[in-house]
């Protein structure tokens, strides 16, 4: 049931929704559910300030604002109400106890979620001793006797906690003391006997998930986000981050929804490669031409040479040849580009390896030069590259890679979002986040620069077929789900034709990040 239809049969009451005002990242809802003593006000401003890029539902809990109280308020009631009123596929926004709760509820029913995303929830919200990082139980109790003999006297220390710490602490406190939450007290003692209960189920959840703390947090320690994988600490805020530093938690949870938008799809893009490994040779002319540049910028007489992505292995037997005493690997993840590489090469003492840049089966410190051209862009993650990349090379060694920047085939990115906004062209990192990367996996000499190339081509079926015959068209998340029609083509190719040169051709901009990179 859509949240159109739980409106009509009466089980939206906790529900108002934001429709996307802006330019949409996330297909489905994103739902926010507030934490505990309080409701949806809470959230403040940030539902308008996410609805620039997503539909955006907030949810009262029951007996707290616009939702009615429930009988059963054990987890698996309170996973029972949600499965009810939240749409049948959504991302889930959650706040302390809220976000406790959308955890638990991603756990159990994984195919209903899409993403999830908490502030300032704990593991578990009462320490033990399995578990530090947490409240004091003793601290905990002292405050559930607190709600059950008065509880607003309660609400004002507990506006005092959240706001504690917070480099914008009294601005905090004044929004808290002018909301009007409704809180129904029997529901909000059942609330809090269920936060002090409340464990993450022990499983990983099967959906991404990123989990924002606020570094002078006074309920949620930070150290507990040193114990969760995909932490993000907001600097100088306490339990309230979304108030005191909107645009640092907007940031973080933009970023996040569009990089699952964007998220690559690997073993597409390697049967992609595999498909295209016959013609992939007669149609990379740029890419050839960059990759012999990069021979050019080798540094001394490498031993042991690993050509990362080698593809159908062009440049694997450049570097052989040029460096015959060498042992050269040539690795790429399309178990397809392999095989024609090596039916190909039968005859020559290269090895073949098919493995994920960001895990290989290589030894540490066992690679004298690693030389990648146009493939580490279909990397997920460059910090984990980097990492992977700093172990694999000998001290001394060398990176020298190619790979394209996000200006590459602007004019198509922008052709394409005049036609609809699903994801048609692939993003590609910028030169300073490949430089941050490999400073922070530990190289200290990075000789990157960025360059611009601009091809031309008769017509933009054309650029879409070089496009295919290299593998390189969209392998994103994001993708369409359904075939180019007629139509779109042509409202593609009307919004490309105001980017026509002056000779009749149409430009296709690739930018160029390359150089080497010395492990110290």
């Amino acid at each position: 049931m859509n949240v159109a239809a739980k409106i009509d049969a009466g089980l939206s009451l906790g529900l108002t929704s934001y429709p996307c005002s802006g330019n949409r990242l996330h297909a489905d809802p994103l739902v926010l559910v507030h934490g505990w003593g309080a409701d949806s006000q809470i959230w403040h401003q940030l539902p308008d300030q996410l609805s620039q890029i997503a539909d955006i539902i907030t949810l009262d809990l029951p007996g707290c604002g616009g939702s009615p109280a429930i009988e059963d308020y054990s987890i698996a009631g309170l996973l029972d109400w949600m499965q009810q009123v939240l749409p049948e596929r959504c991302s889930l926004l959650g706040l302390s106890l809220g976000g406790m709760l959308c955890h638990r509820f991603a756990e159990a029913f994984p195919g209903n979620v899409v993403s999830l995303i908490t502030i300032s929830s704990n593991q578990q919200f009462v320490a033990d001793q399995h578990y530090s990082a947490a409240m004091d139980e003793s601290d905990f109790t002292a405050f559930l006797n607190s709600w059950q003999a008065d509880p607003a006297t309660c609400l004002k220390h507990f506006a005092g906690l959240q706001a504690q710490g917070d480099h914008q602490q009294r601005q905090i406190m004044r929004q808290l003391r002018n909301l009007q939450c409704s809180i129904e007290p029997e529901s909000g003692a059942a609330l809090l006997r269920l936060l002090g209960n409340l464990q993450w189920g022990g499983e990983q959840i099967a959906v991404p998930a990123m989990y924002i703390f606020g570094q002078q947090d006074a309920l949620v320690p930070v150290a507990a986000a040193t114990l969760i994988p995909d932490s993000k600490v907001i600097e100088n805020a306490g339990h309230l981050p979304h108030l005191s530093s909107p645009q640092s938690v907007v940031e973080a949870i933009r970023d996040f929804l569009e990089r699952q938008r964007y998220q690559l799809d690997k073993p597409r893009i390697a049967d992609s490669f595999g498909r295209a490994a016959p013609r992939y040779d007669s149609a990379a002319g740029l890419q050839h031409q960059v990759g012999e540049q990069l021979l050019q910028s080798i540094i001394g007489d490498p031993s042991q040479i690993m050509d990362l992505g080698c593809g159908t292995g062009f440049h694997s037997i450049q570097l052989q040849q040029r460096y015959p005493k060498a042992q050269v690997l040539g690795v790429d993840i399309s178990a397809g580009m392999l095989a024609y590489a090596k039916a190909r090469y039968i005859d020559q003492p290269m090895r073949w390896l098919c493995g994920d840049a960001e895990d290989l089966d290589v030894a540490c410190k066992s690679q004298s030069l690693i030389f990648s051209n146009f493939a580490l862009q279909w990397c997920e993650c460059l910090d984990t590259l980097a990492t992977e990349l700093y172990r694999v090379l000998r001290p001394g060694g060398q990176l020298v890679l190619a790979i394209p920047g996000p200006a590459t085939l602007a004019e198509l990115r922008h052709a394409w979002a005049q036609v609809n906004s699903a994801i048609h062209v692939n993003r590609f990192a910028s030169l300073a986040h490949w430089q941050q990367a490999l400073v922070d996996a530990g190289f200290t000499r990075i000789d990157l620069h960025s360059d611009t190339v601009t091809e031309e081509h008769s017509s933009v079926r054309e650029l879409l077929l070089e496009l295919k015959n290299v593998g390189a068209h969209n392998n994103n998340a994001g993708r369409p789900t359904t075939m180019t029609g007629k139509q779109q083509l042509k409202a593609l190719y009307n919004a490309y034709e105001p980017y026509r040169l002056a000779n009749g051709a149409l430009p296709a901009t690739w930018e160029i990040i390359s150089g080497t990179v010395v492990k110290a």
